[in-house]
């Protein structure tokens, strides 16, 4: 590698990122459980909920603590600028925080509607539309307009690295595609950690344990089998780039964050967890009977597996994609 490196985005912009993939995926989860099945699902829509604003609320402290001069981060907001990435990102979080607090607040137990501390409630009728029977049609629209904000936010950081041509490792199209799903992973398992490990699923039927173990532990599956595709892709299209991409390929193939992405990354974020729910979804797929017994251990092994990869995911690609420099001859 030719020319000096300088590190500029350190951890704290890892976390960021992670943060925000994770608020934008446990949104998607939510919404489409809430889709799929307004009651059959309503445990996970409503944890998603519960999750989906304060990640991200952490993320967007993070990177203002980060910036130069934080006390001017509001001046981002002053402009619109189609043609940023960081001016699209930056609006797009702030809509995915006002839909994610409007899911959040949507899906609180009755006897938290603060709502009615307002006397003029029922002769209001704009107020009167967020009670009642328009309750349901609410979480419908916030739901709805919501997913396709969680799926930019999830996926304009991978686009806001993709855009810097001058970081080759960065500089490849599968990365918003590795970031997406890697979001919607560690949302779900933040779901599952919660609803399976954290909460168990007390109250509830064996009928209902069952549809919900299923639903989740499918949704998971798929998604790692995606997640190895993707890392497969991005490698390959690493390898098949101009020669500063190739090089910087190496970072991760025999280089210095080599046992990092490969222990972490892959092994500890989506091989072992990928094998844990093989175990737990072959009883209904090979012999068509009844999921196993729910374990928490094994649903907290799976999620913190998740989130331990997809934290360590963008601290590799912050790391390496700064150290990786263009090749000029």
């Amino acid at each position: 590698m030719e020319g000096q490196i300088l590190i500029h985005w350190n951890w704290i912009v890892a976390i960021d990122l992670f943060a925000a993939g994770l608020s934008a995926g446990a949104f998607i989860i939510s919404a489409t459980a809430y889709f799929l099945g307004k009651e059959k699902y309503e445990n996970m829509t409503r944890i998603g909920a519960y999750i989906a604003p304060f990640p991200v609320i952490v993320g967007i402290l993070a990177l203002i603590y980060d910036l130069e001069r934080p006390q001017l981060f509001w001046k981002l907001f002053l402009t619109f600028r189609p043609t940023s990435v960081m001016s699209l990102g930056s609006w797009l979080l702030l809509f995915f925080s006002i839909f994610s607090v409007a899911h959040f607040y949507l899906w609180l137990p009755e006897r938290f509607d603060y709502l009615k501390i307002i006397q003029a409630i029922e002769s209001n009728k704009f107020l009167n539309r967020f009670r009642g029977n328009n309750l349901t049609k609410i979480r419908g629209l916030v739901a709805g307009f919501g997913i396709p904000i969680s799926i930019g936010v999830g996926i304009y950081t991978g686009v806001l690295l993709g855009a810097l041509t001058a970081r080759p490792f960065w500089n490849n199209p599968m990365l918003p595609m590795l970031f997406l799903i890697s979001a919607m992973m560690t949302g779900s398992a933040s779901i599952c950690f919660v609803g399976c490990f954290v909460k168990g699923f007390r109250g509830m039927s064996r009928e209902q344990i069952n549809t919900n173990k299923f639903m989740i532990h499918s949704i998971d599956f798929t998604l790692m089998v995606f997640s190895i595709i993707a890392i497969f892709l991005f490698i390959l299209g690493l390898y098949v780039s101009p020669r500063s991409s190739a090089e910087a390929v190496h970072l991760i193939m025999g280089g210095e964050f080599t046992l990092l992405f490969w222990t972490l990354v892959v092994g500890v974020g989506i091989l072992l967890p990928l094998a844990l729910e093989v175990y737990e979804l072959i009883p209904h797929y090979i012999g068509q009977a009844e999921l196993r017994e729910h374990n928490p251990w094994i649903s907290g092994i799976i999620t913190t597996s998740v989130l331990i990869g997809g934290f360590a995911m963008r601290y590799v690609v912050i790391y390496a994609g700064q150290m990786a420099q263009v090749i000029s001859s």
